[in-house]
């Protein structure tokens, strides 16, 4: 019910500084993982192994020990698949979670395209996101105080 809620009740502009036209791409594929990954009735459990999984991924390009993200990366695949085997889910599912990779990653860099264009159109504002934000999202955005130049 959470699910269908949240995705049904968002038509309220969350970020009122980006014009809603710029960013329909990527708000409408966030919301279309969010129905998908609904309709598979994740566990607390299971979403927060796939969380995990798809956080330690090892083909981010500024990685030094790749190999040992992998291997994490495998463990906690394995500790899902045991999770899913627990709850007497349905064989796929894991499968079905893993197949919303590619649009994980379409998100991910819709995402990095917004918000390069924020930080060019708003320097001053991308020089107060928040630090965990920052600290995400740094090795893909540069974040140049605007006083240098």
């Amino acid at each position: 019910w959470g699910c269908r809620w949240a995705v049904q009740s968002c038509d309220v502009p969350l970020f009122p500084a980006v014009p809603p036209s710029g960013c329909d791409d990527l708000i409408g594929a966030v919301f279309e993982l969010g129905r998908t990954l609904c309709r598979l009735q994740l566990s607390d459990e299971e979403l927060a192994l796939f969380t995990a999984a798809v956080l330690l991924s090892p083909d981010r390009p500024w990685l030094t020990e790749s190999k040992k993200v992998q291997k994490l990366q495998d463990k906690i695949y394995v500790a899902l698949q045991h999770e899913i085997q627990k709850k007497h889910s349905a064989e796929d599912k894991l499968s079905k979670m893993v197949s919303k990779l590619p649009l994980m990653k379409t998100i991910c860099n819709l995402h990095l395209d917004k918000l390069e264009f924020f930080r060019l159109l708003h320097p001053e504002t991308a020089m107060n996101f928040p630090p965990l934000y920052k600290e995400v999202f740094n090795s893909e955005l540069q974040y140049s105080d605007p006083r240098e130049s």
